[in-house]
């Protein structure tokens, strides 16, 4: 009954996921004060719990929003935005990931509308640029460029007027950095950590908490019925959806590589939308209920222990 819920966006729908949201991200500090939890080296407690709500309630919106506008998942609701939310759950204080996951938001959007587009120009551009100025500060977002490539191949857009915009796209905010560094004299560097580039590591079962243990398993049992949903379902899809949900797959693929804040936290805007596309979907009505649910308690479970 809540994911049918979800499947409608009526106000009092979207009223009801931002009060849980509100809920959700006050759990860790039912049991522990903000100044514990919320710890870092250049913010303050309280700004970046303040910050991460907004932050985190903003992205899984605009996500919500851009992927049914963008024809990716047709059928109009909210069930994608409390997807995204809950496998936030273990995520408390990576700031930095949480903007940068944020702004690779337009990015994707930027990247969605390269279709049928025979000049997308200025969105390669635009897109390049983001990530120009985002790998300035992380150079290791620059892997990300193999995504623009992925787009427009997949698209059918690529040609060398493409291909160079992106490149001017992707060095202008590196040409600004050296004018900035150059002016005020200071070093130009621009450091890529080989420690950071590596896949993604999975947690060790033997030393998780129950509740974590619990969360992780039953997000385990979604991802593999969303996959297999996503796999048998594909050549269902319009071709535009089937599109997209390539470049997605290669987005996650991509983010595996990219350790940001000492997490994976990118990983979780495409898998976010592979649940959602299983929870929306899915012809096992009862099965996407239970899971659904399950999904929910674990996730607050796993919240409120942290």
């Amino acid at each position: 009954m809540l994911l049918n819920r979800l499947k409608t966006t009526t106000s009092l729908t979207i009223i009801f996921f931002i009060g849980f949201a509100v809920l959700f991200w006050c759990l860790p500090i039912l049991n522990h004060s903000i100044s514990d939890k919320y710890l870092h080296s250049f913010f303050l407690p309280l700004s970046i719990f303040i910050l991460g709500f907004f932050l985190l309630l903003l992205h899984s919106i605009g996500l919500n929003n851009m992927i049914y506008e963008k024809d990716v998942i047709k059928k109009s609701s909210l069930v994608l935005a409390p997807v995204f939310l809950l496998l936030t759950t273990p995520f408390i204080f990576q700031i930095e990931s949480w903007i940068i996951s944020f702004l690779l938001l337009f990015f994707l959007n930027t990247l969605f509308t390269f279709y049928q587009k025979e000049r997308p120009f200025s969105y390669a551009f635009n897109a390049n640029f983001l990530i120009g100025c985002i790998a300035v500060f992380y150079a290791n977002i620059l892997l990300l460029y193999c995504l623009n490539i992925v787009t427009l191949l997949t698209f059918r857009n690529l040609n060398w007027r493409s291909f160079l915009i992106s490149i001017l796209g992707i060095l202008l905010p590196f040409l600004f950095y050296w004018i900035y560094t150059f002016l005020f004299e200071i070093s130009f560097t621009i450091t890529l950590s080989s420690r950071d580039i590596n896949l993604i590591n999975f947690p060790n079962m033997f030393t998780m908490g129950y509740a974590e243990l619990s969360w992780y398993i039953i997000v385990g049992f979604i991802l593999v019925f969303s996959f297999l949903e996503l796999l048998l379902w594909m050549n269902k899809k319009s071709i535009r959806s089937r599109k997209s949900f390539l470049l997605i797959i290669s987005f996650l693929v991509i983010c595996c590589f990219i350790k940001i804040d000492n997490s994976y936290f990118l990983i979780v805007t495409p898998l976010s939308i592979v649940l959602a596309n299983f929870f929306v979907y899915s012809k096992r009505k009862r099965l996407t209920e239970i899971l659904f649910f399950l999904f929910v308690l674990s996730s607050m479970y796993y919240r409120i222990s942290i």
